[in-house]
């Protein structure tokens, strides 16, 4: 039996702030998820919106390297963002089969627009290069000479952007920057806080890059990121991806774990592992989760992307000639003071985050327990592992693809858990 982690940003704390509103009020949305591939010099970036009040309130001001065509802004089956999700997610072995690692795959876990809208042409600063209807989003391209201006120009047309914008839309402006800012179209039938299509853009780009900056400015406090990039596996600058302007941590796995309260709260019990990992670092930032060609996912979750899924996330060709890896990062305002740049490492190792339950069947095949200060505590207080003769040393999750470096240690519910550190 093999259990996926719930979904990561269910707490209000670890949501993304609003970039932008239709009201000064503010809205927490989370654009938490995102997907982003890169093929022949193109990006395709996908965002999975899901806000939390008045949907009808929702808007986004993104940087975009150049003006968009309309063919290159669309919406997206959210279902897709799941399927990754279950896909690619740590999760959990009951049974690890001493080899076998099956599981029963249960989880716990348009056209262009006429201009009618109340979109004029700019203010003299600002310029309009495009407006597009894309699904129930209102599309505008715009171009700046000055901040000032830009931010003038949003506030007037519903775009209410959070104290402290306006040095960062004027980094964007001097790097030459467009700017896509979409808002839910009026007389789109939507809920309050039902989910929002996932907003698709591509564009061809020498840079890999996540825009980040602007979206941190209201925070409340610490920011998660999960991350699905996905390239060629056999291209030059394909394969396992990271990110090159932010320090990684590891955390190790493929280890037997036991919740010492009785309730096999999993979810808790990974959350506390990325908390001390993330704070060992005292900076912004990530961790591979998941990386593979497809099918490499032992052991497998039940859930799968498949060819229809890739090709509407923008990776054309083969599906077997795709690379995915699942990064999760987290930052804080003060820490995010640059775009996350990412990089394709040319390496095709697979990486699946899994961890088994602490039993003596399970012991016959794996020799670590998650946690375990050392071998004599380890022996001592896990009798499967005295039985069997197992060690104890730690299994890292990652880290031969991207370098290794500094050893650091954290505590984790009163042991010490060994993590590796590098930049």
């Amino acid at each position: 039996m093999l259990t996926l982690l719930l979904p990561l940003f269910s707490s209000p704390a670890h949501a993304c702030p609003t970039i932008a509103t239709g009201t000064p009020s503010g809205l927490l949305f989370d654009v938490a998820q995102v997907a982003i591939v890169r093929q022949d010099g193109r990006t395709t970036f996908s965002v999975s919106i899901n806000p939390v009040g008045d949907t009808q309130e929702f808007a986004l001001v993104m940087p975009v390297p150049t003006v968009l065509a309309e063919n290159e802004v669309k919406t997206l089956d959210g279902a897709i963002f799941g399927r990754l999700d279950g896909y690619s997610a740590p999760r959990h072995v009951a049974d690890a089969g001493c080899g076998r690692l099956q599981s029963g795959g249960s989880n716990d876990t348009g056209a262009a627009a006429d201009g009618d809208g109340g979109i004029d042409g700019g203010d003299g600063t600002v310029d309009v290069e495009a407006t597009y209807l894309v699904g129930d989003y209102e599309v505008v391209i715009l171009s700046a000479e000055e901040s000032m201006g830009l931010e003038t120009w949003l506030t007037t047309h519903g775009y209410h952007l959070p104290d402290g914008a306006d040095a960062r839309l004027a980094e964007y402006i001097e790097s030459g920057s467009f700017f896509l800012a979409a808002k839910v179209a009026p007389g789109a039938d939507l809920a309050d806080g039902s989910a929002l299509a996932p907003l698709q853009i591509s564009y061809l780009s020498d840079g890999f890059t996540i825009p980040l900056r602007l979206a941190t400015l209201n925070s409340p406090g610490e920011q998660d990121m999960v991350i699905y990039a996905i390239t060629e596996s056999q291209a030059p600058d394909g394969g396992r991806v990271g990110i090159a302007n932010y320090p990684e941590f590891t955390i190790p796995d493929k280890c037997m774990w036991d919740d010492p309260s009785g309730n096999n709260d999993f979810t808790s019990f990974y959350e506390d592992a990325f908390d001390q990992g993330w704070l060992a670092m005292s900076d912004a930032a990530w961790t591979v989760e998941f990386a593979g060609e497809w099918g490499s996912c032992n052991p497998c979750s039940g859930v799968n992307v498949d060819e229809a899924d890739l090709a509407a996330l923008g990776f054309t060709g083969d599906a077997w000639d795709h690379h995915l890896t699942r990064i999760r990062a987290r930052y804080t305002p003060e820490q995010a003071t640059q775009d996350l740049v990412l990089y394709g490492s040319g390496l095709n190792e697979a990486k699946v985050t899994s961890f088994a339950d602490l039993s003596q069947q399970n012991a016959q095949c794996i020799d670590s327990v998650c946690f375990a200060e050392d071998e004599e505590e380890d022996r001592a207080s896990n009798p499967p592992l005295a039985e069997h003769g197992c060690g104890c040393e730690t299994t890292p999750a990652s880290g031969a693809a991207f370098a290794g470096g500094l050893a650091a240690a954290a505590l984790v519910r009163r042991k010490r858990w060994a993590m590796s550190k590098s930049r």
